[in-house]
């Protein structure tokens, strides 16, 4: 077959979306297919790129525009300035606190953003909507010149798929269109309006008339998409790379502390650690030998974007140098850091009213075969809870700070936080080899 795939995500941009995209590509070309990828052209993030062998696709990169291209690209060094270092003073510490109006609209366009996703990737308005005219423009030229059989694209942004669905209306091909997320019934972002309005009148004026097959990463998320459209709705899990596990890692680390480590990044109001920072504060409390042991011997490292309140909360329990945040760093130095993890933390999603988020983080955490805990929510019947008990190598702690400490306490004393089992065959079903043969395999059947 000849696919053309449309995604706003792809390496080298640093983002675990981008290698969901990338490993579709690369899969379904070494299968045989000629894969033609249209993407925005990416900026240069240094050690952050994410490397990728040689490409067995045709990657066509359009720039933004000019004046948006410097735009992205100041945001960007802001965010590795704030990312990339090692930081633990609140929000506000040594900051000038005078106004003016531009810091006011800054602070207003921030707020918009926190509270509806409004420059987002996730919801419109955002710089990716000016890049839909110049992709369309190319997609139609592709797909005159390279007999296009079938069109993917994948959310989000919201751009991807408006480009697919014009490219789908234009050439009468058929489309596969890919959730990573829900787009309109986001898990974050509610969208604002008036432009929820015109974002709902998009999916179902593309997806809804011209998608032949839509994919996404969970089975709730499934039963959302199914209930809206008329079209065949199947589940293709972010899983993991297979060439992560057999690459020779050399060591992050060159001591024997106990660490436990989370990667990623932690999304205000919805993603909590403090249950396990209060077991650590209960633990030390009126111990001041475990204490003083803890601070030489033992780390809880959050690696990744983090949010102000992490930082904040950090203080409030007062577990520095105990707990700390170490920033960004490259997916490469992810791996090894994940590799010599004592024991991993995965944090649930708020109070479990939201169903059928699975992370790709969690699948990369499956293929270590190490003790993950689960942490946050009341119940074990999550998405993410039943998947890492299912594969025997996690634990379905909640909020319980009591189970966190005894689990805490065993890693103290064993080195193990708890036996783990892993399932082999389970583990083996999230390959994005396997499953980009499954998607394959079911686009072939639109063809």
């Amino acid at each position: 077959m000849n696919i053309l795939i449309v995604s706003t995500y792809f390496p080298p941009q640093h983002s675990i979306a981008s290698l969901r995209v990338y490993s579709f590509a690369k899969n379904w070309a070494l299968s045989g297919n000629q894969v033609t990828v249209l993407t925005p052209r990416k900026l240069d993030e240094g050690d952050l790129n994410i490397k990728v062998s040689a490409p067995e696709y045709d990657l066509v990169e359009l720039p933004h525009l000019r004046i948006l291209q410097n735009l992205i690209k100041l945001k960007q060094k802001q965010l590795h300035r704030k990312y990339s270092r090692e930081t633990f003073r609140p929000k506000g510490a040594g900051h000038d606190k005078r106004t003016n109006p531009l810091r006011i609209m800054i602070e207003q366009a921030a707020f918009f953003k926190r509270r509806y996703g409004m420059f987002t990737t996730a919801r419109m308005p955002n710089v990716h909507d000016t890049w839909v005219p110049k992709a369309v423009r190319m997609g139609k030229a592709i797909i005159d010149s390279k007999n296009i059989d079938i069109i993917f694209s994948s959310y989000g942004p919201p751009a991807s798929h408006i480009v697919a669905g014009i490219l789908a209306k234009y050439s009468g091909k058929p489309w596969s269109a890919d959730y990573r997320d829900l787009w309109i019934e986001h898990h974050i972002y509610p969208g604002a309006w008036p432009f929820k309005s015109f974002e709902k009148l998009l999916e179902q004026r593309y997806v809804g008339k011209y998608a032949t097959l839509i994919t996404t990463v969970s089975e709730p998320l499934c039963v959302v998409l199914k209930s809206k459209f008329n079209v065949p709705v199947h589940v293709i899990e972010n899983g993991y790379n297979s060439e992560d596990c057999g690459q020779h890692h050399l060591p992050y680390f060159t001591d024997h502390k106990i660490r436990i480590i989370y990667t990623g990044t932690i999304y205000d109001g919805n993603q909590d650690p403090s249950p396990l920072f209060s077991a650590i504060a209960q633990l030390i409390q009126n111990n001041s030998g475990l204490k003083k042991w803890m601070e030489d011997n033992f780390r809880v490292l959050f690696y990744g974007r983090q949010s102000e309140s992490l930082v904040k909360t950090i203080h409030q329990y007062h577990l520095f140098p105990i707990v700390q945040c170490k920033g960004t760093v490259s997916r490469p130095a992810a791996l090894r850091i994940q590799r010599q993890a004592d024991m991993l933390i995965y944090l649930e999603w708020g109070d479990g009213s939201v169903q059928g988020i699975l992370t790709g983080k969690i699948f990369e955490y499956l293929i270590l075969k190490k003790p993950v805990l689960s942490i946050g929510q009341t119940s074990a019947a999550s998405s993410g809870s039943k998947l890492l008990n299912d594969s025997g190598v996690g634990l379905f702690a909640g909020n319980d700070v009591g189970c966190i400490k005894l689990i805490l306490s065993n890693l103290i004393k064993t080195g193990k936080p708890f036996d783990i089992k892993p399932n082999e065959k389970i583990i083996e079903k999230y390959s994005r080899q396997k499953l980009s043969i499954k998607l394959l395999d079911l686009m072939k059947e639109a063809v």
